[in-house]
């Protein structure tokens, strides 16, 4: 079986779905708009080259825009949480009771090579993706390809949101290219063949160039020709070159962006597209106090996160107390948590009072016995390493608890992330109602899928009605809004009971640009958009672009 909750939850948030701040070391240049050239700034990671591999399921760090290259059947959509928006499928017709799936896919499409885009390469791609049928696994046989353009998914059980993962992680590859390369998941692949509208015309460790296809089935660009892809910079090296129009498009930001960047020059933008997702404090149930949910509650109510969220100064709204996101789930929120977290610390000292606890010592204290607690943050995410501390000094100033602050290498922190009272992590998924919270079902806190490296990092068992509710979710048609509606409100309730996190910061991607040299950049502010100017991940940066003209 594919190791989905690994990909979907160890992976902080993946695809574009948390906010990474710009802060490697690189060169910036570009600025070519006049021939048609848009220049991107992306992450090159500690080593400041990029790695020349676009097989995303090769392991590993891909190269950047892989997205121009490689698509999925559908895209989600960044209006409305869960919705699936067609790409390389035209629709999906599920039967059996949702345990088939049978996708139509659309014609005329061709790969860059020149040859067609058929159902043989979703078969296959799928088949390696869900790994051989098994009883105890996704599929009850080979995915196969009914005609050219007709593909059927047989599940083992309902299933109607896989789509949801497949369309965030697993594009397409060719089969007439993948096939030959023996092990799919060892190939580097530096010679990308893709639907997309990019076509790879040279790769440096410090700039990749693609130029556009005037045949992509999506239509051709309306004035960009090639797009060169350079390494980001510091923070205030890539600001300044996007001001400047050196650059003109990049992932991320940095505290104060939405200050600092946009006061650059007028025609500087920036926006934060949420993802559904969300992150927070992770509370650690297995280890005591947080065995106690009096104890979580009361730590994840005692704080108010305003001066967190104009600290940072990136964007991102606060979630209400279940996660979710407030305007990508509003119609499914009950109306008590249809607003952003807010702190109530005389409910939170009276839940620790009801509960038997005390402070002594600037430690939670109970028959006895004195837990101090700390809190994990890894240093690799720079927007945790500036809200940590200042959770922490609310939980000192409202329950007089003294919370050690533990900075930890990102390499650290992975390999005992079950290891922590506390831990700054991803609460939610991003996707759709389902995804929101498939990281905190029972099966997860099985032997075998904890080996593998699966979700739920708090280890929190949720009551048995809302496990059952979010197996029930797996088993909704997405158009099925309110029975969906129903079950997620059942969970909604056990999380605001059982507080296994506080989520502070609503999932998503921070993006920047300049209108200098080109216009029609996306904005949620316009009601008719429902894709994002997102650089990683999939379907995002191909419609961006070949909307693009130039200003």
């Amino acid at each position: 079986m594919k190791d989905f909750g690994r990909r979907n939850f160890l992976g902080a948030i993946i695809a574009g779905s948390a906010l990474t701040m710009v802060g490697c070391k690189g060169a910036v240049a570009g600025g070519q708009a006049g021939d048609g050239i848009l220049t991107l700034g992306a992450d090159a990671g500690a080593s400041n080259q990029f790695p020349e591999n676009f097989n995303a399921n090769g392991g590993g760090d891909g190269g950047p825009g892989i997205g121009f290259f490689y698509e999925t059947l559908f895209r989600v959509s960044t209006r409305d949480g869960g919705k699936l928006e067609p790409a390389l499928a035209e629709k999906v017709v599920y039967s059996n009771a949702g345990a088939t799936a049978t996708y139509t896919l659309r014609k005329g499409v061709t790969w860059s090579d020149g040859k067609p885009f058929t159902a043989d390469d979703v078969a296959y791609t799928y088949n390696f993706v869900f790994g051989a049928p098994a009883p105890d696994g996704f599929i009850k046989e080979p995915v196969k390809a009914l005609d050219a353009h007709t593909v059927e998914v047989n599940y083992n059980s309902p299933n109607y949101q896989q789509d949801t993962n497949m369309s965030m992680y697993y594009p397409v590859y060719p089969k007439h290219i993948y096939e030959k390369q023996g092990a799919h998941d060892k190939f580097v692949d530096k010679k990308p063949v893709g639907t997309g509208p990019g076509v790879l015309k040279s790769f440096s460790g410090q700039q990749v160039q693609i130029t556009l296809r005037e045949d992509y089935w999506g239509g051709k660009a309306k004035g960009v020709k090639e797009v060169h892809i350079i390494p980001t910079g510091t923070v205030g090296n890539i600001q300044s070159s996007i001001s400047s129009g050196k650059v003109d498009w990049a992932d991320g930001g940095g505290a104060g962006v939405l200050t600092q960047f946009l006061g650059m020059g007028t025609d500087n933008h920036y926006e934060y597209f949420p993802d559904g997702s969300s992150r927070g404090v992770l509370f650690g149930c297995t280890f005591p106090p947080f065995t106690d949910a009096a104890v979580r509650r009361a730590f994840r109510d005692s704080v108010d996160l305003t001066a967190a969220t104009k600290a940072v100064g990136i964007g991102y709204t606060v979630p209400s107390v279940t996660g979710l996101n407030l305007d990508l789930y509003k119609s499914y929120l009950l109306p008590e948590y249809a607003k952003p977290l807010e702190p109530n610390v005389d409910k939170a000292k009276a839940d620790l009072a009801a509960a038997g606890w005390t402070v002594e010592g600037g430690n939670l204290t109970k028959d006895g016995k004195s837990y101090p607690v700390r809190l994990f943050v890894n240093l690799g995410q720079a927007t945790d390493i500036v809200v940590a501390p200042m959770i922490i000094d609310q939980w000192k100033k409202n329950l007089g608890i003294d919370v050690k602050y533990m900075p930890t290498p990102d390499t650290v922190f992975q390999a005992k992330i079950h290891d922590y009272e506390m831990m700054v992590w991803t609460a939610n998924l991003n996707g759709s109602p389902y995804n929101a919270f498939q990281g905190y079902s029972w099966k997860n806190l099985e032997a075998g899928p904890q080996k593998l490296g699966y979700g739920n990092q708090g280890l929190w068992k949720m009551p048995k009605e809302a496990n059952d509710a979010l197996a029930a979710l797996q088993a909704l048609p997405m158009q099925n809004t309110e029975e969906i509606t129903t079950q997620l409100q059942i969970i909604q309730k056990a999380v605001a009971e059982g507080a296994p996190y506080l989520s502070y910061m609503s999932g998503g991607s921070g993006e920047m640009w300049t209108t200098k040299n080109w216009k029609g950049f996306p904005s949620m502010k316009d009601d008719a958009v429902n894709y994002r100017s997102s650089i990683g991940g999939y379907n995002n940066a191909a419609i961006t672009t070949i909307n693009l003209e130039k200003a």
